[in-house]
């Protein structure tokens, strides 16, 4: 994303000559944000110190700027040439235009290697990057670079946008490495009693190999295998002390062995679920639906089968970062958990480009007559996956299955719509 550059330069003392060479005395930042000073002067390469001319200080300010996370960059000089004074007046982007970022495998690194690698290329990184930044790329040659450093020498990283969904309703920016991927071969669980070995023999065999995942994204591998307890209501459920044992690479993946403790908790059954209604479904149609009621167990595969109609009322109208907040009120004597479901709808977002691919002229213009959800009109995810079933009637288009990936720009709110047509295949 382009940031505009402000440039200002107030000399109290001598003209703004671009060869003159300048020794900072101190450097300032207005209005630095969540930003620390630490993090502002490396970013900027200026200390004080520092001599500069000029057309240093204009890279400077760019080097700002190109981090994405600034919508204005100012700067001010003042004081004597020798010990001058470098004020900075930034403008941070609002913290609801960033994402949060997940790293989904980086099973070689810990937490803080991963956190200097990616702030050698963003030194204002703190878990969150702008949203479309521009250091994605920077960032995923950093982490390249980091995984060399351990023997990874060949790794191949991915970084991708994830839109939220019901299960997991959080925009992120994830980064993964995609070769050698990590693969699940084996899990060692400790803490596990003999009434849950049914369960936890369960979730082993359908995690088993299948991607490690420890990002912010859905399809989390401590969530597989929890996830016949907490649908039998062990809904305090976690895994502890995890630890990860990689095998030899193939040319494609790694197996690792995960070891964990599991501590289940105790079975909670519901003892309220309570919605008072929104304009878009009521309290009476939210519960003709809900398939959870008090005196069940509580269940979050039922939990959120209940969210499912109400979830699709506001999808329907365009809201993609829709939030079902569940907010559970647990009572540990009796065991029983309380939800008060409220929804927090978010923007509505409206197609800005549709973009349809693999057809052939005649497909194309029973396509063009036929799909409505176009540019201007309210995005819905429902009508993308229904098209071809609910127009049979456009039959130039027999013989084609669809696939589609919608990418949001929650700056202006707008979705890119993109269908992949493939012919050969049923409706």
């Amino acid at each position: 994303m382009l940031r505009t550059l402000t440039l200002c330069l107030l000399l109290a003392t001598s003209l703004c000559v671009s060869a003159q060479t300048y020794t900072a005395g101190k450097i300032s930042f207005n209005h630095p944000g969540d930003f620390t000073q630490q993090q502002l002067e490396d970013t900027t390469g200026l200390h004080p110190g520092s001599t500069f001319t000029t057309d240093d200080l204009t890279k400077a300010a760019q080097k700002l700027a190109d981090t994405g996370f600034f919508d204005n960059v100012g700067i001010t000089l003042n004081g004597p040439i020798k010990s001058i004074t470098v004020l900075f007046d930034v403008a941070p982007i609002d913290h609801a235009h960033m994402l949060p970022v997940g790293f989904e495998n980086f099973i070689w690194l810990s937490p803080t290697e991963l956190t200097t690698a990616v702030q050698s290329a963003s030194p204002l990184f703190a878990g969150y990057l702008p949203e479309n930044g521009p250091l994605e790329d920077s960032i995923a040659a950093a982490l390249t670079q980091a995984l060399a450093a351990k023997g990874i020498a060949s790794a191949a990283i991915q970084h991708e946008t994830i839109e939220p969904t019901l299960e997991h309703p959080l925009r992120s920016l994830e980064f993964r490495v995609i070769a050698p991927r990590p693969v699940i071969a084996n899990i060692k669980l400790a803490g596990v009693t003999t009434d849950l070995v049914p369960l936890i023999q369960k979730s082993v065999n359908s995690t088993a190999r299948t991607r490690y995942n420890a990002g912010l994204s859905g399809g989390l591998t401590a969530e597989s295998i929890l996830a016949p307890l907490l649908d039998a209501g062990y809904i305090q459920a976690t895994l502890t002390g995890i630890t990860l044992a990689p095998g030899t690479p193939d040319a494609h993946t790694i197996p690792i062995v995960l070891s964990a403790t599991l501590a289940p908790g105790d079975i909670y059954k519901v003892s309220t679920l309570t919605f008072a209604g929104t304009p878009l479904l009521s309290a009476d149609d939210f519960a003709k639906t809900a398939t959870l009621h008090p005196g069940d167990i509580a269940s979050r595969h039922t939990l959120l089968e209940t969210f499912v109609p109400l979830d699709a009322a506001y999808r329907r109208q365009g809201y993609m970062d829709v939030i079902i907040n569940s907010s559970p009120t647990v009572d540990t004597t009796a065991h029983t958990v309380a939800y008060n479901v409220t929804v927090t709808p978010g923007e509505q977002y409206h197609v800005h480009q549709v973009t349809a691919k693999g057809l052939d002229p005649a497909a194309q213009a029973d396509f063009n007559r036929g799909y409505l959800m176009k540019e201007g009109t309210l995005y819905n995810p429902e009508y993308l996956a229904t098209f071809l079933k609910n127009n049979t009637a456009l039959h130039a288009l027999d013989g084609y299955a669809a696939g589609f990936k919608a990418y949001a720009n929650p700056t202006d709110h707008t979705v890119d719509v993109v269908i992949t047509f493939v012919r050969g295949a049923a409706r």
